[in-house]
């Protein structure tokens, strides 16, 4: 037997395959772990922590590496028989011996003590010993059959607060890790332990590093924590360079580390809210507090995700008047209210206003925080999407810089990066028929994008596509295409206003241009003014409903996706600019009214508007015609005969 390295003893080699059976069962892998991944898949085998961002699976078969980051959940296997107790020896073969396990030094063999003899392993053919614990000899951890029991009572030990059993409950809970995780955080629920939040912050470390970056970057998460501010920058700047996006998960937790500098946390929240990772964002400013959360709060705010408001009006009781100004600044921009809040007003007055913001939370917040959980909905995109985007942000700058060409070479390298993306396209094409005249080229590349399958947010860029292709076929007096494309912009977002005012332009200019009577122009001009009322109704809907700007409710004339809105406009800015559509729809009503021999509705389109704030100057003229009008039926006892082959006073659809 010395060649196999098991002594039988004084037992008759008879009974060496029953030995070997029994040493070698499947018994013997009875902590076993089935492993769920966010693939779907399931492995099962024996799992150990390597203590970086993988766990390794090791089975009959081989052993694979899994990454951390990718396990939706895992679970012991149950088994008929337990393992052995003490120290469990892995041999090369990856099979597992237990027992009464001893070292010889003489014969640098381990010795495993059975019922039925002994048998002996040469040192050099154990691949690694793991202890009762679960720790094994090449600092990794493994599940043991009683782990359960030990963590509830290392858990016990660390909440006494004192003595040998907290240091030990400490070690164990350390040396678990990742299978820790799950008890860290069901027993921070039940109240607050910095020691056992920084040993579940430090396991969410491991769990958040992007595949391989230990392998090149040895001790990542040490020269993290013990580097210079400058250094850890540096740091983190070297692994977004190396591995992009997957570096956000651990830019988010750096977030709510307290231990961090000013610096790292900095630049975290910049990088994230630049690349508009609202999951991230979310999770960081929920956990967060103080100056930190109070950042996330407007970094959540500038990617139109609103849940932080309730941070920025908490911020306006402080006593630091620069914060103050700041959260009221913010509150303006993203409510365009103020509830006469003055960040240099008294102490009374100020707790008025608070009073006031914090009962319009009460009444807005279900709203605003359905917004973020439509946002975290469309958190998950591919590597080549959110490369595309940064492109596409890039290319959206350069325009609003006029650097034309520019842009159209950013817009260009996002589709090349991801042909799937749909929002480049959009910008494209409307860069090339508005600022270049290439009303082909825009087509084109307005098709392609309905060609893509939508994402996240791209209904409005659907929608918008529809929008241009109609505006361009209008300019060519194409009126049944325009029209059919407007239509369909309307179809997907009744709420569309802009596209139901140009739509009803159309279906004015087909009156005036109608070559087949009064009649026939009368029921066009009719139908152009139920367009236009369509058209003031969602206008008037979407008023009521801008609680704050968002992706749900996109300016009526906006041409891009959200993230590209101009931050510095309020909402006090925005609802002057709607209450000016509000009159331009009211004119084109009342005039088309004129046409038709109603002075009557230009009254009431007058009084509705003045009710609303949206009178206009083009509205005065109408009123005084209508009102002559009415004057000289009044006079005459005769009505005016309708349906007058002239264009309506006012008129500025041309």
């Amino acid at each position: 037997m010395a060649d196999s390295g098991i002594s039988i003893g004084r037992f008759p080699l008879l009974l060496t395959s029953l030995l070997c059976s029994i040493l070698f069962s499947d018994a013997m892998a009875s902590s076993d772990v089935r492993v769920r991944m966010r693939s779907g898949e399931i492995f099962e085998g024996r799992v150990y922590d390597l203590q970086n961002e993988y766990l390794e699976l090791s089975r009959r078969l081989g052993s694979k590496t899994i990454l951390k980051r990718d396990v939706l959940g895992w679970s012991l296997k149950e088994t008929a028989k337990p393992e052995p107790a003490g120290i469990l020896l892995i041999l090369e073969e990856g099979h597992e011996v237990g027992g009464g396990v001893r070292f010889d030094p003489g014969t640098r063999e381990w010795v495993a003590d059975l019922e039925l003899g002994s048998a002996r392993y040469a040192d050099s053919k154990v691949r690694r010993t793991i202890q009762p614990s679960g720790v094994c000899s090449d600092d990794r951890f493994t599940l043991r059959d009683d782990f359960e029991e030990r963590i509830q009572r290392a858990l016990a030990g660390v909440r006494a607060g004192t003595g040998v059993n907290r240091e030990e409950g400490l070690q164990f809970l350390r040396s678990a890790g990742f299978f820790a995780v799950r008890y860290l955080k069901e027993e921070l629920t039940r109240g607050d332990q910095p020691v056992l939040r920084r040993l579940h912050l430090e396991e969410q470390f491991r769990m958040s590093l992007p595949e391989g970056i230990t392998s090149t970057r040895p001790n990542f998460l040490d020269h993290l924590s013990k580097g210079s501010s400058r250094e850890q920058v540096d740091l983190l700047r070297e692994g977004l360079l190396e591995h992009g996006p997957d570096m956000y998960p651990l830019l988010g937790l750096l977030l709510i580390d307290d231990g961090q500098s000013n610096a790292v946390r900095t630049f975290s929240v910049d990088v994230l809210q630049r690349s508009h990772s609202i999951h991230e964002l979310v999770l960081a400013w929920e956990q967060s507090n103080g100056k930190a959360q109070l950042a996330l709060a407007i970094a959540l705010g500038e990617n139109g995700v609103y849940v932080g408001i309730s941070t920025l009006i908490e911020t306006l009781g402080l006593e630091e008047l620069a914060a103050r100004r700041i959260a009221a600044s913010k509150l303006l921009e993203y409510t365009g209210e103020s509830f006469g809040y003055e960040a240099e007003g008294e102490e009374s007055a100020r707790e008025e206003s608070i009073l006031r913001w914090r009962g319009w939370w009460e009444q807005n917040r279900a709203r605003v925080e359905s917004v973020t959980l439509a946002a975290l909905d469309g958190r998950i995109f591919s590597e080549e999407r959110r490369k595309a985007s940064d492109l596409w942000r890039q290319g959206l700058k350069a325009e609003a810089d006029q650097q034309l060409q520019v842009a159209e070479q950013f817009y260009k390298q996002a589709i090349e990066v991801d042909p799937t993306a749909m929002g480049p396209f959009v910008s494209l094409g409307i860069l090339q028929y508005q600022k270049r005249a290439q009303y082909d080229e825009a087509l084109e590349s307005f098709r392609r994008a309905i060609n893509r399958s939508p994402g996240p947010g791209d209904e409005v860029n659907e929608r918008t596509c529809y929008y241009h292709i109609g505006k361009i076929y209008q300019f060519g007096l194409d009126f049944d295409k325009a029209r059919g494309a407007l239509l369909k912009a309307v179809q997907l977002d009744e709420n569309y206003s802009a596209a139901w005012y140009e739509l009803g332009k159309i279906q004015y200019d087909e009156a005036l241009l109608a070559q087949s009577g009064v009649e026939e122009r009368r029921e066009k001009l009719v139908i152009a003014r139920e367009t236009f009322h369509n058209g003031l109704e969602a206008l008037q809907r979407y008023r009521e409903g801008l609680v704050v700007l968002d992706r749900t409710n996109l300016p009526f004339d906006s041409d891009l996706p959200f993230s590209t809105r101009d931050h510095n406009r309020t909402l006090r800015e925005l609802r002057s600019r709607i209450l000016q559509e509000l009159g331009n729809f009211h004119g084109r009503i009342s005039a088309i009214s004129l046409v038709l021999g109603d002075p009557k509705r230009v009254l009431a389109q007058y009084g509705e508007a003045r009710t609303e704030g949206s009178l206009n100057d083009e509205l005065e003229r109408l009123l005084d015609a209508a009102q002559e009008i009415l004057q000289s039926e009044d006079q005459d006892g005769v009505p005016v005969p309708s349906g007058g082959a002239v264009n309506p006073p006012g008129d500025k659809s041309n």
